[in-house]
């Protein structure tokens, strides 16, 4: 994630939804608009400068009208609207996301393997991705990748821990090539 300016934005917002105890409405909010704004049809307009900022702004007003979207999100959607920065709300979602994952103590996980889990083997790869990212809640994404032969893939915050056939194949085939050398 890069862009200080979309962190700050999203760490304003933090503070406001902190005062009331909304972090996790604010947040959902913001993911709504992310997705109404990233609307294909609604984009150009938006963010052409051929169109009237007046008509931008007030389009964007309407948008967040709309969605019913409370004053804290409306507020900085308009902010960005006024400023022509509406192209780094996704990044402002994006920061917003981390932040709250840091400040309620939760981690973002994804598992992929070669096949559907049980329920009893994705439950123990949760709680190991839990120990690993030593947070006390997990938000875990499973993912199917069939490249993988076998075994699973763990990305815990970034960090990826990699016990795939595919990997191991690949340690073993640098192992021999060493070994010949």
């Amino acid at each position: 994630m890069t862009g200080r300016l979309g962190k700050r934005y999203a760490r304003a917002l933090l503070d406001l939804a902190r005062e009331d105890s909304s972090l996790e409405a604010v947040g959902e909010e913001l993911a709504r608009g992310v997705a109404a704004f990233s609307e294909p049809r609604l984009l150009p307009l938006l963010l052409s400068p051929a169109i009237e900022a007046a008509v931008r702004l007030r389009t964007s007003k309407a948008v967040v009208a709309a969605l019913r979207l409370s004053w804290k999100v409306g507020n900085l959607i308009g902010l960005l609207a006024e400023r022509d920065r509406l192209p780094i709300l996704p990044d402002v979602a994006r920061w917003y996301e981390a932040l709250l994952d840091e400040e309620v103590g939760r981690a973002r996980v994804t598992i992929r393997s070669a096949a559907a889990l049980g329920a009893a083997e994705r439950g123990e790869l949760v709680e190991l991705a839990r120990r690993l990212a030593r947070r006390r809640e997990v938000l875990a994404t499973t993912e199917v990748d069939p490249d993988l032969l076998g075994g699973v893939v763990l990305d815990v915050g970034g960090t990826v821990y990699d016990g795939s056939v595919r990997a191991e194949l690949a340690r073993l085939s640098l192992e021999m090539a060493e070994r010949s050398s």
